[in-house]
């Protein structure tokens, strides 16, 4: 892919939603090099900072200990971004980050928020290998899966600025969708 025009974000992020599976760390990476704007991985920034895989953190502290650090850490982005003026950045956030009704304020004010939305097939296909997904340890992924979607699917949609449906999207095309709609919303 050919690098994009620049965005010219006022100093904001663009974040990237969606349930575990639906893209956002992989797309975020493409995007990251077609505009050069860095990426930021909550998980992966959360697992530096505690020291721990995100699985052992929900087997050892709970779900409720690892939602606390995704919102602390949410806040230390947003305080961050707003002091430095850094906030040209991508972030690519963990799949249940808008649980709470305080991650989904934050996410919706902080910048634009992009939404991948994936049915649940394909999300089953792109799960199905990875191990270390702490709430998909159990042999029935579907039904977990389909509650998830269920269930966060009107979380998602109160954050996004934009729905992408991507189950049947590449990555080439959605780079540029996402880029387009960056340029409209900043604009």
């Amino acid at each position: 892919m050919e690098p994009c025009m620049p965005i010219d974000t006022k100093g904001r992020p663009i974040i990237l939603i969606g349930l575990m599976g639906s893209g956002k760390t992989t797309i975020g990476k493409e995007l990251s090099k077609m505009t050069g704007m860095p990426l930021i991985d909550m998980d992966s920034i959360i697992e530096e900072q505690i020291g721990k895989k995100i699985s052992d953190i929900f087997r050892d502290e709970g779900e409720g200990h690892f939602r606390a650090l995704e919102t602390a850490l949410l806040r230390y982005i947003e305080d961050d971004t707003i002091v430095s003026g850094k906030g040209a950045v991508i972030i690519s956030t963990g799949g249940g980050v808008v649980l709470k009704a305080i991650n989904r304020e934050i996410l919706h004010r902080m910048g634009f928020v992009v939404w991948f939305n994936v049915d649940v097939p394909t999300l089953l296909e792109r799960t199905s290998r990875s191990q270390n997904r702490p709430l998909l340890q159990s042999p029935d992924r579907f039904d977990i899966l389909t509650r998830l979607h269920r269930e966060r699917t009107p979380l998602y949609a109160e954050a996004a600025h934009l729905r992408l449906d991507s189950s049947n999207i590449s990555i080439q095309d959605t780079v540029p969708l996402i880029h387009e709609a960056a340029l409209k919303f900043f604009a």
